[in-house]
This record gives structure tokens, sequence and C-alpha cells, in this order.
């Protein structure tokens, strides 16, 4: 995984949204600078289920010039390897599993981060899958269902894995998008797996995201919605490591593009 980051720099990832991450958006993040990693918005996965078209165009239309990673959710095991193995025919950069998404839909179902209540459950999932992905398998995760006290646990998870890339919201799912991030958790995280780990949740400008990664030293930053707010924060971002132009963008950039 590491070969898609930028070295020089921390990467800046755009975060998969339900509903909002399809490949219009994806353009017109581009547009402003965008992210070195695009995730697709979540394919649910269940006994029946197909590869949605439209998340598809997403990895097979992608004109951005950047790395697609396809996320899946769900809880069935066959039917995750059956999709996985079906999206390993399309130009993927990986796959990526959500453990995190905090919809009250999604948590009934036992999938997204629903799923953090059953830590051998996740640990069975992640074995099945790492054993039948033939390329890079990533996750995202939240640092608990109720408490931050359970991520200790879901760490122990991740580390028996072969992942390419963790990333964490530093919420829980109970927390939803309410409370302060807890990057401790993140940091513990960044200090143990051997993978990139990628800091999620309240980057909402240049300030939030330096914070964040000075308090955990993540290899990235994913951006979700506050790339919705602020499209042009990807370059913000980049113009302070990197030294250059920072743009400021009007209502009429917007208007234009």
């Amino acid at each position: 995984m590491r070969e898609l980051l930028p070295t020089h720099r921390p990467a800046l990832v755009l975060a998969p949204m339900q509903d909002v991450t399809d490949l219009p958006f994806m353009r017109l993040m581009a547009k402003y600078g965008g992210p070195d990693l695009y995730v697709t918005e979540f394919i649910r996965v269940t006994q029946d289920s197909k590869l949605d078209a439209t998340i598809l165009k997403s990895i097979t239309e992608n004109d951005t010039g950047k790395p697609v990673l396809a996320q899946m959710i769900g809880q069935d095991i066959p039917a995750l390897i059956r999709i996985a193995k079906q999206l390993e025919r399309h130009p993927i950069a990986g796959i990526d599993l959500n453990l995190g998404c905090p919809a009250p839909v999604v948590c009934r179902k036992d999938a997204g981060g629903g799923l953090l209540r059953q830590p051998e459950r996740v640990d069975a999932i992640l074995s099945a899958l790492r054993q039948n992905i033939q390329g890079r398998f990533t996750v995202k995760c939240r640092v608990g269902f109720a408490d931050k006290s359970e991520f200790p646990r879901l760490l122990e998870v991740f580390l028996k894995h072969d992942l390419q890339m963790l990333t964490i919201h530093g919420r829980t799912v109970r927390d939803a998008y309410k409370t302060p991030v807890h990057p401790e958790c993140v940091a513990t995280a960044v200090k143990a797996m051997q993978c990139p780990v990628i800091a999620n949740g309240n980057v909402v400008d240049v300030p939030t995201g330096l914070a964040y990664l000075k308090h955990t030293q993540a290899a990235g930053l994913m951006l979700g919605r506050g790339a919705i707010r602020h499209p042009w924060l990807f370059q913000q971002l980049r113009a302070h490591w990197e030294g250059g132009e920072t743009r400021t963008f009007t209502c009429r950039d917007m208007l234009d593009n």
C-alpha cells in the first residue's frame, strides 16, 4: 500500500460516503486538487447481492488519474468473498471492508460499525477475506461500538491479519458525528500496526487536520464531510506541506465547475 501513498508528506484520502462519493463527486474533488486515493461508497453485500452498476462506474470510468479502493459492507462471509472476487476483475487498487458505518439500519444487521460488538466475528471475516483476496486488503473502522475502551481488543484482531492499510474514524459508533475524536486510540494503532494508519474524523480545515496528525503521527488523513463543505481542503493541506500556493475559492468558482 505504501507504494500508492506519497513518501514526502502525509497521504490524503477521500472518505467513502453513501450516496455522495460517486464518480461525479470524485471528478469534482479532482478539479480542486483532490486526494491521493479514493474509496468508493460502500457496496452492500448480502447472499443475493450483485455489484452496484453506479458504484462500479466510479472504478471503471474513473479518469482522475488516482487509485481507487472498492469498499464492501456486510457480514455474510461467502457473499463477501464472492463480491471481492468479482471486484478484483476490475481496475481497483484494493478492497476495503467497512467496519465503521454508524447508521442504525446497518448496525441492526450486524454490518458496518455494528460488527464491532463482535470482535470474534470480525476476526473470522478478516481471516476469510485475507485468504481469498489476491491484492491489497484494507479496513476502515471506528474505535469501538459503545466506548473507546473496546479499541484494544479490536486492535488485537487487526494485528492478526495482513492488512495493507487501516483507517480509523476516531469516534465510537454511538458517538456518530457528535463528539470530539479520540486521537489517542489512533496513536496506539500507529505504534502497533505494520501498515499505514490513516486518521479520519472531524477534519474540517487545515488546523484540525494538522492537529490530528500531530497527536497521532498517522500516515495521512481521510476527509469526508469536511471535503463536502470545502472541496479545496485537499489542495490547502497539500500546499501547506509542499510549500505551494494556497488558492482561495469563491462561490463563482464552484458555479463555474
